[in-house]
């Protein structure tokens, strides 16, 4: 419940067309690799759980910090592109490593890695008109039939496959697309209708998964 409120809140910000820059302090946290080897990396001190809110919605994480170089001369870098050191990234695939910290020089980086990006794809998929990626749009979804399509399509997956290939593969990948929007541990029938863009998503999900399975 917490975590629902927090994350309606910050989209209601950017639903009124504002642009939203979170800031948070950096800490340097130990880790394990796979192979049981300690490391450490500078991440954000956020909670999990916001963290997880808050990534979702970033087009660009950046860490900034002061750099020194060979002359004694410091200027502030911001880094975008993440490092085994620290966290970082954009969702931008031309943007640079780094750049001098300034709104103009971030927002002449990102404006420079969309012309790379537009020159690479088709022009169709471009254009200057401004649009919010966050506009409210659970109006139009009809929960009922979102939940009923969402638990056929798991039922077919049941269906057409083998008890043990169903457990094996697709079970713990439903699992993981409905912890991924409702929340670690919850289930299908915990949906409320408040929660319809997230069933959307799942459902989406969920078809991409029975595709795969056609596929197959």
């Amino acid at each position: 419940m917490v975590s629902k409120e927090f994350d309606d809140c910050l989209r209601s910000i950017v639903m009124m067309d504002y642009g939203l820059v979170l800031i948070t302090h950096a800490t340097d946290k130990a880790f394990k690799d796979e192979n049981g080897v300690e490391y450490n990396k500078i991440i954000s001190t956020l909670d999990k759980r916001v963290n997880n809110i808050v990534a979702r919605m970033a087009d660009i994480i950046g860490y900034s910090r002061i750099v020194t170089d060979e002359h004694g001369n410091n200027s502030t870098k911001l880094f975008m592109r993440g490092t085994p050191r620290y966290e970082a990234g954009s969702r931008f695939k031309y943007t640079p490593d780094y750049i001098d910290f300034s709104y103009v020089n971030l927002v002449n980086a990102i404006a420079t890695a969309i012309d790379k990006q537009a020159e690479e794809d088709v022009e169709q998929f471009f254009t200057n008109q401004r649009k919010n990626a966050y506009e409210d749009t659970t109006k139009d979804l009809d929960f009922d039939d979102l939940m009923k399509k969402s638990n056929e399509l798991i039922s077919l997956l049941i269906e057409n496959n083998s008890e043990e290939d169903f457990k094996a593969y697709y079970q713990p990948r439903i699992i993981q697309i409905i912890d991924k929007y409702l929340g670690i541990g919850q289930k299908m029938n915990h949906f409320s209708r408040e929660q319809s863009e997230a069933l959307s998503l799942i459902y989406d999900d969920l078809l991409l998964l029975s595709k795969e399975n056609i596929e197959k």
